[in-house]
């Protein structure tokens, strides 16, 4: 095992910088990076102008929805400056997208992963704008949804217990029912038009988690395969052995009995399971109830995580 396991590295790592040289050389064969960057730019530039589309969609009457025109526009017009912001980013950064490019496809000689890397750690980049809408959007949804389960609770004369972590009983006076009953009306007509802002958001978000997600799932498989064993299961089948079995050879009255012994090579799934090298990849953090129950209350989402990562 420990053989096995230091000539995986091996063949890993020349893999991936095999892979990686032949990135680079279709990067700069023709002149593929001016071409990316001539396309990156304009890409950028359509996603904000679609962003900003969107946006004036969302601050007029969304599918026939009757939202509060106050905050409509208020958040409309938050979301359109920060738009106009990042256009301006994208036009000021536009003559230094090649050279970023030049340099950063340097860097696939250091293999194909490291490229990956950088490749997810540059859409993370690209898409800012959209992690601070989705931010944005998450926190004033998070905020009314607390709000109204607080002012719930003191419509029922309980309270939350901060020192003990549970539901206590609590009386109000009148003046306080009175205050939280227009707290809770003003939270309850708004909330409507805070949760369209922010399921547009998180879907733009989940959108851009998705891709890097896969990214990593790439890098994961990459880094964990076990090539050479593959290869030894392929080209020697025998040096990787699962058990033996024995073939009958000649049965004849009154004779010795022949067999001849087989050798059961390995199955592609045991081996997979057996050779495959432990990585310290990021796996999704929480469960899909976690994950749906987050969504449904605005906190913020992180659905990658590292394996040596501790939590609570």
């Amino acid at each position: 095992m420990d053989f096995m396991r230091k000539a995986h590295i091996l063949v890993s790592v020349l893999v991936d910088v095999a892979l990686g040289v032949l990135l680079m050389w279709w990067l700069y064969r023709d002149d593929h990076i001016a071409m990316l960057a001539n396309t990156l730019v304009p890409a950028a530039d359509r996603v904000a102008r679609q962003l900003e589309e969107l946006l004036q969609w969302l601050m007029g009457a969304p599918a026939g929805l009757k939202m509060n025109r106050a905050l409509d526009q208020v958040l409309g017009r938050f979301f359109l400056y920060h738009i106009h912001l990042w256009i301006s980013y994208i036009h000021l950064m536009s003559p230094f997208i090649q050279g970023i490019l030049w340099y950063g496809g340097l860097s696939a000689c250091l293999g194909l992963t490291f490229a990956l890397s950088l490749l997810s750690d540059m859409v993370a980049l690209f898409t800012f704008h959209i992690y601070c809408f989705y931010v944005y959007g998450a926190r004033l949804y998070c905020l009314k949804i607390y709000g109204l389960s607080s002012l719930w609770r003191l419509f029922r004369g309980k309270k939350w217990n901060v020192l003990r972590q549970r539901v206590d009983s609590c009386s109000y006076d009148l003046d306080q029912l009175f205050i939280g009953m227009l707290l809770f009306t003003i939270l309850l007509f708004l909330l409507p038009t805070t949760a369209l802002y922010y399921l547009v958001f998180t879907l733009l978000r989940l959108v851009v988690v998705l891709f890097q997600g896969v990214l990593h799932l790439s890098l994961d498989f990459i880094n964990s395969f076990p090539l050479f064993a593959m290869a030894l299961r392929i080209c020697r089948p025998y040096r990787l052995a699962e058990g033996v079995k024995f073939r009958v050879l000649c049965e004849e009255p009154g004779t010795a009995l022949h067999l001849l012994m087989e050798i059961n090579p390995l199955k592609c799934s045991t081996l997979v399971q057996t050779y495959r090298t432990p990585t310290n990849s990021c796996y999704p953090r929480d469960s899909w109830a976690a994950l749906v129950k987050k969504l449904f209350v605005g906190e913020l989402i992180y659905p990658w995580r590292h394996k040596s990562t501790k939590t609570d």
